[in-house]
């Protein structure tokens, strides 16, 4: 599987994801600044690949890659997180143990970062893949 191939399948799940709204999602390099004013929920997405390598050869190689999407939700800070608490759950119910042709996703971590120093409080949702 391409890396692009892995983009798609990524960007795709993510906008199947009601957990927030659409205009309130983050995506890479999205060609204009995002812009978290005024919002009461918001996610940023990131997929970062791992290693690659090939655990068959036979007629040609296999090349299985790994990596991790990491979703970043944010509220404002000092409001409760019984919001940013409901959307990881259902993020994680979302991507967790989700497959599509190849591409595999595994047991879901969450990361509570709390106040970034900038009025908003976060979590990270980290989904391993693999894909092949």
């Amino acid at each position: 599987m391409t890396f692009e191939q892995i983009r798609s399948i990524v960007m795709t799940r993510m906008t199947q994801w009601a957990g927030v709204p659409v205009a309130n999602v983050d995506y890479p390099n999205n060609g204009q600044p995002f812009d978290p004013a005024g919002k009461s929920i918001w996610a940023r997405l990131a997929d970062i690949p791992g290693l690659s390598s090939t655990p068959e050869v036979g007629l040609g190689p296999c090349v299985q890659r790994t990596g991790i999407v990491v979703i970043q939700l944010f509220v404002p800070s000092y409001k409760g997180t019984l919001a940013i608490t409901r959307a990881a759950d259902t993020l994680v119910r979302h991507f967790e143990f989700y497959s599509e042709g190849g591409f595999d996703c595994f047991a879901a971590s969450a990361a509570t970062l709390g106040d970034d120093g900038l009025g908003w409080y976060q979590v990270n949702i980290q989904i391993p893949y693999r894909a092949h």
